[in-house]
């Protein structure tokens, strides 16, 4: 079974995320933010990583920057309401294999998910 981690300082978010993939089958980690996001990760070994880029603690371009240094191959697929080209740009630069905006819906975030875990980068 795929196992991907959810890393959002959000509950909401955490919540809607884990219920549109548990739909599919997939089975589901979460993390409130990136410093407990990195522990879930080097412990529970995730397919693929789906994180928020501004939250407290240390935020998605730590998390990417961090897991680079480490050399941590699994994909990342970076959540943001931030749609400047510029952040895309930095995001893609430092590893993410994706970018979708916030707010999430089944719709993009299934598609993004399958294409990532295929090898594919959205």
């Amino acid at each position: 079974m795929v196992k991907i981690l959810v890393i959002d300082d959000s509950s909401f978010q955490r919540k809607i995320i884990s219920s549109i993939l548990k739909e599919e089958g997939y089975e589901l980690l979460t993390a409130e933010n990136g410093n407990d996001g990195i522990e879930c990760i080097s412990t529970a070994a995730p397919d693929l990583i789906i994180s928020d880029l501004l939250m407290p603690e240390f935020d998605g371009f730590y998390l990417l920057e961090k897991l680079k240094e480490n050399t941590v191959a699994i994909p990342i697929l970076i959540l943001t309401s931030d749609i400047q080209k510029p952040t895309r740009e930095k995001c893609y630069q430092m590893g993410a294999r994706g970018l979708i905006n916030k707010p999430v819906n089944k719709d993009t975030l299934l598609p993004a998910v399958k294409k990532i875990l295929a090898g594919d980068r959205v």
